[in-house]
């Protein structure tokens, strides 16, 4: 079998085995078969018995594990996500030719690169349409705010005023209408109800509840509940971590906090970024007017 062959067989895979792990195990994915998939990245990547070939693939995993590292402890991502993203870089290093659109030039963009993209594509219409009727069904307040109307508007106008650049250039192509109207409408969907949306992803618990690696919704505590909290625990941030659990409940800390328990597994939109990829290729090329 083609190597290339094997290695898009790998990253459907691997991506598919990492969202049944995040959907169906409580968004738990076992650090045996994160590391694993890493390990297994580098393997091929070795396969490529190339100097220069091995030190892109490892160059571009290993911005990616920075980058993800930091983004990580900021509590934006989880640490399974990073270590995915990582391995699917040392799987696939370059965007190679899509299987459906096999004639379209992907510029060396590195495949991971492509799958971001198409990981937020994804999200952007996964989120809304699934938690905007997880809000009314549940009664969570769906009153939007008058802050959150002039973001979404800001947002839209600046999608358009993007549109009108790019038609200006050089014309856009309809696939490339298409991707900024998904863009446009999911953006301003979820800037408009922002505060519905996290409601709809929160649970309110005790650090008895607290699992390692859930996210604290900051935005959905006030600054005075923030800082007294910081008082109290010095280890207290978005991230909760094992210090972070020990501490407080060493300190007997009682009171319920906002938590990500209902948020989307990033795995699920992460296997559609990377079908997509491997499939129509970066679809940023899409919008771009030369094409």
């Amino acid at each position: 079998m083609d190597l290339l062959l094997i290695r898009i067989a790998s990253a459907v895979l691997i991506a598919a085995a990492y969202m049944l792990f995040d959907i169906f195990n409580n968004r738990n994915v076992p650090g045996m078969l994160a590391y694993a998939t890493l390990g297994y990245g580098a393997v091929l990547t070795l396969l490529y018995l190339s100097t220069t070939a091995i030190l892109v693939s490892a160059a571009i995993a290993f911005v990616v594990l920075g980058i993800g590292y930091m983004i990580y402890k900021a509590g934006q991502i989880g640490a399974a996500d990073v270590i995915e993203f990582a391995a699917l870089s040392l799987i696939i290093p370059i965007q190679p030719l899509p299987l459906l659109m096999n004639n379209l030039r992907q510029f060396g963009i590195p495949f991971v690169v492509s799958v971001l993209i198409s990981t937020g594509l994804a999200a952007l219409v996964i989120v809304p349409l699934y938690y905007i009727p997880k809000a009314r069904r549940t009664n969570r307040l769906m009153q939007v705010s008058k802050g959150s109307m002039l973001k979404a508007a800001t947002v839209a106008g600046a999608y358009l005023l993007f549109a009108v650049a790019l038609e200006r250039i050089g014309g856009i192509t309809l696939r490339g209408s298409v991707i900024l109207a998904v863009l446009l409408i999911g953006s301003a969907t979820i800037t408009l109800f922002e505060d519905p949306i996290t409601s709809a992803m929160v649970r309110y618990t005790t650090v008895s509840k607290f699992d390692e690696g859930d996210l604290i919704a900051f935005n959905l505590m006030s600054k005075q509940d923030i800082e007294a909290t910081k008082k109290k625990v010095k280890r207290f941030d978005r991230l909760v971590t094992p210090e972070l659990i020990k501490e407080m409940r060493a300190k007997h800390i009682t009171s319920k906090f906002p938590v990500y328990k209902e948020a989307l597994p990033l795995a699920l939109p992460i296997f559609i970024g990377v079908a997509i990829s491997l499939l129509l290729g970066n679809i940023f090329i899409f919008i771009l007017p030369t094409l």
